[in-house]
């Protein structure tokens, strides 16, 4: 499991590496009602980011499915990608 909270490149490299894995996007607090599963081709989590950084406010948990929804079993299912 990897945290981006800082380097945008990194994350957007991950993403691109990763396709098959799973991304929680969440505030830094990473209080329970911000943690959204998406997968890591989500238009909502990958590709051009509609205010040039993935990272900022936001901070990105990447891993296989499995291990996100066990950390984090609150984490809420993308409506976009994973319905």
């Amino acid at each position: 499991m990897l945290e981006f909270n800082e380097d945008n490149g990194a994350y957007e490299w991950w993403t691109t590496a990763h396709p098959e894995q799973f991304v929680i996007d969440a505030e830094h607090t990473l209080a329970p009602g911000t943690l959204v599963l998406h997968r890591a081709t989500c238009r909502e989590v990958s590709g051009v980011p509609p205010t040039g950084t993935w990272i900022g406010d936001r901070v990105k948990i990447c891993g296989t499915r499995r291990e996100l929804e066990q950390r984090y079993p609150g984490a809420r299912a993308c409506d976009r990608c994973l319905r």
